[in-house]
């Protein structure tokens, strides 16, 4: 009890500091605006594959492969420096895992977790052109941050079977297992609701038409925080126990179609991109 108090105090803390660093970047990009700068605003969706990256996995006894899903939210985006541009995205995302048994051919845990994804990306833009036409492409780094919503997923094992249950939909239950435990619960009394992380991204940005952008992005997300720091507890299996005690890895690729929301495509200070 002690454990899970501790951790949500963390969890609490970490909650706070997030939102503080991420409300302090909004109120940047509004204090830009004022000065009649680039700010764009829109909505962005890709795929992702994902996977999960063990300090220790027993590979003589499983099999792991990618998790493929996607995401989905809004971006905004302002020209701070002549060539650099600081992007925030606040994204649903999806993440997951697939674990098949080797020395227990039966069993099966493939996982769903759902993600709020808030990267800062810091850009730094290029120009570019093929024929006639211009376009812009850019490097670019920063922090992540993903908030675990929860997750579900599916188990199948021997000791299933010998219960005469052919698989198991669980849900993922943050706090400790009880002494009446919930059908079909994954309990985690150690876990990590907030994780960090870094992103490296490249893309390009091309202009439909004036004060509207369409961005290409494809980024690595690269994640530094365990997602548990013990195993979970299944209510129905006893022999297998769920790993988290791992890192968030994924590659993602996305579009995003922006509208500048100051300069609204006048011609003077027409393009995103331009240095």
């Amino acid at each position: 009890m002690h454990r899970l108090e501790i951790t949500k105090s963390i969890f609490t803390i970490s909650y706070k500091a997030v939102f503080i660093t991420i409300s302090l970047v909004v109120l940047h990009l509004f204090n830009i605006s004022k000065i009649d700068a680039q700010v764009y605003i829109g909505a962005k969706a890709g795929a992702r594959t994902s996977w999960l990256q063990y300090d220790d996995f027993a590979s003589e006894d499983y099999d792991k492969s990618l998790f493929y899903g996607y995401s989905a939210g809004f971006t905004g985006a302002v020209k701070v420096q002549k060539r650099f541009t600081l992007q925030l995205d606040i994204m649903y995302a999806q993440n997951g895992k697939k674990i098949d048994g080797i020395t227990d051919a039966s069993l099966q845990n493939y996982a769903k977790y759902h993600f709020i994804n808030t990267p800062v990306v810091y850009k730094l833009d290029f120009n570019g052109s093929l024929g006639a036409r211009s376009f812009k492409w850019y490097v670019g780094a920063g922090p992540n941050v993903n908030f675990w919503l929860g997750g579900k997923g599916i188990l199948k094992s021997v000791e299933l079977q010998e219960e005469s249950l052919q698989e198991l939909q669980y849900q993922i239950i943050f706090d400790s297992k009880p002494a009446s435990p919930k059908f079909g619960g994954l309990y985690y009394e150690e876990f990590n609701r907030v994780q960090v992380g870094l992103i490296v991204s490249t893309g390009l940005v091309v202009e439909p038409v004036p004060g509207q952008s369409l961005i290409i992005d494809f980024r690595y997300e690269w994640g530094h925080s365990y997602m548990a720091n013990e195993k979970g507890r299944f209510t129905n299996v006893i022999a297998y126990q769920d790993d988290l005690r791992a890192r968030n890895q994924a590659i993602q690729i996305s579009v995003a179609y922006m509208f500048d929301i100051i300069n609204k495509g006048k011609k003077e200070k027409k393009l995103y991109y331009k240095n």
